[in-house]
């Protein structure tokens, strides 16, 4: 009897899922296998397929919009079942119809509790420029632009400089961190501070819902078709607020930027990809070095539950 319990938890220990790895698996069976084991996560973060014809390696990018729909719609039902009751869903999403999307995962019983509009790339008139800000003496009376896009070969559409991350919660209530270093912003004026009572005693205020996040400046093509900067994911789990032991789960890794971004803020996370080839990129030359926020090949498994991070 006591050899069977041994062989047990043996395979158990195999099978196991651990912390800080990225798996080559589709997120929905391996949610279904951590919502069996009551494995639950403080925030996810992710940025699925556009469903615009990319080129992903085992990923069919171009589906029927129903067939695509259908898929997020449950995305956002099995990861309802593993997020905690304060938790945070961030969704970044593009395209020209982000809100059926919205409305698919409203469907499956979230709140939408945020809108945030991610700026790529932004243009600004001399005259829009403030006094006060340091900008005025950059290039004279010449526009100023930041950032990088792609742009749009096209007479009837403009360039998009924008994407949305749609902040979803269980009961569109929960608590957030818009103060924290990283989130919150300084007053320019700093009279200002004064003013707004809540705030007297320190200068810092509410970043809002625009955030400016270009993409780093690169010589060589992107490793991954569609990849966000290390800073967003970094900003959302930071906005949620971080907490000791926490946990951040990517169901749509990629190359393993919120894997970066948990590594920067020192925090737990768990990813899945099912690409393998945007797995491999993991221990390629990058924008920066992998090796840098402690991610190397070793990093990559194929465990089956968390019961090591429950102690269980």
């Amino acid at each position: 009897m006591i050899g069977e319990l041994e062989m047990a938890a043996t395979e158990i220990r195999k099978n196991m899922i651990k912390l800080n790895n990225i798996y080559n698996e589709d997120c929905i069976p391996f949610m279904q296998k951590m919502a069996e084991e009551n494995a639950l996560v403080d925030v996810i973060v992710t940025s699925p397929p556009y469903n615009i014809g990319k080129k992903y390696g085992t990923y069919n990018d171009n589906k029927e919009k129903g067939d695509y729909l259908d898929g997020l719609q449950e995305v956002a039902v099995k990861s309802l079942s593993i997020l905690k009751q304060d938790g945070s869903f961030f969704l970044n999403v593009g395209g020209r119809d982000p809100f059926s999307i919205v409305q698919r995962f409203k469907a499956a019983g979230y709140e939408l509790q945020n809108t945030i509009h991610w700026i790529k790339s932004i243009s600004i008139d001399p005259e829009d420029i403030g006094r006060n800000n340091g900008l005025r003496d950059i290039n004279n009376n010449d526009n100023i632009s930041i950032g990088h896009f792609k742009p749009f070969n096209s007479d009837r559409y403009l360039s998009d400089l924008q994407e949305y991350i749609f902040h979803f919660t269980k009961n569109g209530n929960v608590k957030i961190d818009k103060f924290a270093d990283g989130v919150g912003v300084t007053y320019q004026d700093k009279s200002n501070i004064k003013r707004w009572e809540r705030n007297a005693k320190r200068d810092r205020r509410d970043r809002g819902n625009v955030w400016l996040i270009p993409y780093p400046t690169i010589q060589k093509h992107r490793p991954h078709l569609a990849v966000f900067p290390v800073k967003l994911p970094q900003r959302c789990i930071e906005l949620h607020g971080i907490e000791p032991n926490m946990l951040v789960y990517d169901p749509f890794m990629g190359i393993g930027n919120t894997a970066l971004a948990c590594v920067r803020l020192g925090v737990n996370y768990i990813g899945t990809e099912i690409d393998a080839g945007q797995i491999s990129g993991l221990t390629s030359t990058t924008r920066q070095p992998i090796t840098e926020y402690g991610l190397t090949q070793s990093n990559i498994g194929h465990g089956r539950n968390l019961l090591g991070y429950f102690n269980l």
